[in-house]
């Protein structure tokens, strides 16, 4: 349809009914950034996944594979009484949020006229299965995984994903931590977290098409229990057998 005077959209989901105006005449997806990579989210994509896991002021928000930074700098813009973190392994990704952010920082100052104190957000260089983060320091966990296709492959995602599941359950504080993921890879990721049943509950599944591709957006919640390292285990596994021998 072309030419019309409204854009409206109707959402159906069982007994709810969402319906919603458009009150811009051009496309938001592409606000507050400046150097996009070669799978940059929608920025209006990446405000439904946080609005999804509900911040609280103070919260520490991290996108441990933040790509261009969309999601945390659509977090800092939104809810700036939280802390964001932006991450990734790749220096031109994290080059390129370190960027945005710089660009949004200049647009603020120019929009308010006067210098600003900065946003509530940092990018940092880190390999996602090592975070440098403090066990259970983490409140909420965004981020927008590799699906497989023009960024990494179907093949790593059997090793990654489980390993990434594992890293965020140390990272993320229990019984009130939650995480919002981001996959193409449903089959990989349905496999992965159900080998995760102790640390991560599924709460809800958003359907979402990214560029054609249907994919699913899962929030999960921290169960209340520690984490332990897989060392820590294989430790006490061996005290058992040795008591067992005695």
């Amino acid at each position: 349809m072309t030419n019309f005077d409204v854009e409206v959209l109707l959402n159906i989901h069982d007994n709810e009914i969402i319906v919603g105006i458009a009150l811009t005449e051009e496309s938001l997806h592409r606000r507050n950034i400046t150097h996009f990579g070669p799978t940059t989210l929608r920025s209006t994509l990446a405000y439904g996944m946080l609005r999804l896991c509900a911040p609280q002021p103070t919260d520490i928000i991290v996108d441990p594979m933040c790509g261009t930074g969309a999601i945390p700098i659509e977090g800092a813009t939104e809810w700036s009484n939280c802390y964001h973190i932006a991450g990734d392994n790749n220096p031109l990704a994290v080059n390129r949020a370190a960027n945005n952010i710089s660009s949004l920082l200049t647009k603020n100052q120019i929009k308010e006229g006067k210098p600003s104190w900065g946003l509530p957000i940092d990018a940092i260089q880190w390999d996602i299965c090592n975070l440098p983060l403090r066990t259970g320091s983490v409140d909420i966990i965004v981020t927008d995984m590799p699906f497989g296709k023009r960024m990494g492959s179907k093949k790593r995602n059997w090793n990654l994903y489980p390993a990434c599941l594992r890293e965020m359950s140390r990272v993320c504080r229990p019984g009130t931590g939650r995480a919002v993921l981001l996959t193409q890879d449903k089959k990989c990721f349905t496999k992965a977290l159900s080998g995760m049943g102790h640390v991560w509950r599924k709460v809800h599944t958003v359907w979402v098409n990214i560029g054609g591709l249907h994919a699913a957006v899962y929030l999960l919640k921290r169960t209340s229990q520690a984490f332990v390292h897989p060392s820590e285990q294989d430790k006490e596994l061996l005290g058992n057998e040795y008591k067992n021998d005695e």
